[in-house]
């Protein structure tokens, strides 16, 4: 790679072409010791072809000069280059489009640039925008990425969780097709991502009393083209260095979370008291349970496998883990499927303690029910508090409790980095020991675990 881009260097978003005069040469070239040519192009695909018509020129130059030949002659034939760059530095252009606006100026310089006989014919190509551009679409980025580079990436992902994860390119290219059009990911410009944000603009503030959106359901479709964009041209094309029209845009988030923790005495007299959650399907109401006294998320309960759920050890514990695609040897992946957890910092080992404990002796096998389901899960949990009257506000969702466990914890003056390791949450420096051992974190949940009917369970 280093030798495909030689003599070649950023300048701003610009390339320049960047070369050494040979020592022996330096009372011969005005432009020693360095050369210093700007080559008019943010295309790094252009750059190089402008780099390879000027890397020529000055190669038959210095041995001109080497061997005193005709050395005015050598001169102009650089000059001749150096116009053949300039054109290319116009950047590519169609036919026909050049047809359509060029102005004459345009068009002879382009015509002159290509004249000399030893002109390569992609050069030509090029300067006269005769060359093929790619006429794939957003729709065949997305295809490009889940069989090409991001097949890696999705892996260990669920057949949920793939599903989950793919409407959101599938809306934002969607919903770019209907403001936009349906255009070849070459002729997308920097005007066509503006359109789209400023669509997004309209609907986060809205000129009438329309709803306002919030500002990340913006960010997440800008960001899945700026990302399909980005990895089509890599991965197809080999051109990394490409603008991406979609850079840069975006909206401010004020990291406002919409669901509050709920208050202590009513988990306590809501959730632990028998009797208002008895309507409940009875995994259902297992996992709102569990998420009382460990923490963990919706989806991190439902996916538990009976090899993650160890009640005849020392200290009874949860593990959330990762099944990987790949782990022939897990037959947990053969029985449950691959299920990636959010993050590095999400796998974790969670003593059990208070009503959590409980909840899994009766279902120490996991929550068949909701296995790959956590959605299903959660809207059965929320419809049932919301029409049941067990909602604090309106805000108020079952993931909601695990903001209560992080109050609980701090109100418990347990250590950062121990809230953290339990909670899930990366914590900004290397990581050593063992977080203090299951024992001693098992002592600091019991002593802050809540009181709670048994016939809840």
């Amino acid at each position: 790679m280093d030798d495909l881009d030689r003599y070649l260097k950023r300048r701003g978003h610009s390339w320049v072409y960047y070369r050494r005069v040979p020592t022996a040469l330096a009372a011969l070239d005005s432009r020693a010791p360095f050369i210093r040519q700007a080559l008019g192009t943010r295309d790094l695909a252009i750059a190089r072809r402008a780099r390879d018509v000027l890397a020529a020129a000055d190669d038959e130059l210095w041995a001109s000069l080497t061997l005193n030949e005709n050395i005015d002659r050598s001169r102009t034939r650089y000059s001749t280059a150096l116009k053949r760059v300039k054109a290319m530095g116009f950047g590519y252009t169609s036919a026909e489009d050049l047809a359509r606006s060029a102005t004459w100026d345009e068009l002879s310089s382009r015509l002159e640039a290509i004249m000399p006989v030893s002109t390569p014919p992609e050069v030509g190509q090029a300067v006269l925008g005769t060359v093929l551009q790619p006429q794939d679409r957003f729709d065949d980025a997305f295809r490009t990425y889940i069989e090409g580079p991001g097949k890696v990436v999705l892996a260990n992902k669920s057949p949920n969780q793939l599903r989950l994860w793919k409407n959101i390119p599938k809306r934002a290219i969607r919903r770019f097709v209907e403001v936009v059009g349906d255009k070849p990911l070459a002729t997308i410009t920097r005007e066509d991502a503006v359109r789209f944000y400023r669509f997004w603009l309209n609907r986060i503030m809205p000129d009438d009393d329309a709803e306002p959106m919030h500002p990340s359901s913006a960010n997440r479709e800008i960001g899945e083209l700026r990302k399909l964009y980005r990895e089509y041209f890599s991965f197809e094309h080999n051109d990394k260095e490409r603008l991406n029209p979609f850079l840069a845009l975006g909206f401010p988030e004020d990291g406002s979370d919409p669901r509050p923790p709920f208050p202590i005495s009513w988990i306590e007299q809501k959730f632990l008291t028998a009797g208002p959650l008895a309507g409940l399907n009875p995994e259902a109401r297992g996992v709102l349970l569990a998420m009382i006294e460990t923490g963990c998320r919706p989806s991190e309960i439902c996916n538990l496998t009976p090899n993650a759920i160890v009640l005849d050890a020392d200290v009874p514990h949860i593990s959330v883990r990762n099944r990987r695609a790949n782990d022939k040897k897990n037959p947990e992946v053969k029985e449950f499927g691959p299920h990636e957890v959010k993050s590095p910092a999400s796998v974790r080992t969670i003593p059990l303690v208070g009503v959590a404990l409980k909840v899994f002796e009766r279902f120490p096998e996991g929550f068949a029910r909701y296995m790959d389901k956590a959605g299903t899960a959660s809207q059965t949990i929320n419809t049932y508090l919301e029409e049941n009257g067990l909602l604090p506000t309106q805000d108020h969702t079952l993931y909601g409790l695990r903001h209560t466990f992080e109050d609980r914890m701090k109100r418990a003056t347990i250590d950062y980095e121990v809230r953290m390791g339990l909670f899930g949450h990366t914590v900004s420096r290397p990581s050593y020991g063992s977080g203090g051992g299951l024992l001693w974190q098992r002592d600091l949940l019991q002593a802050m675990a809540l009181k709670f009917d048994i016939e809840v369970v």
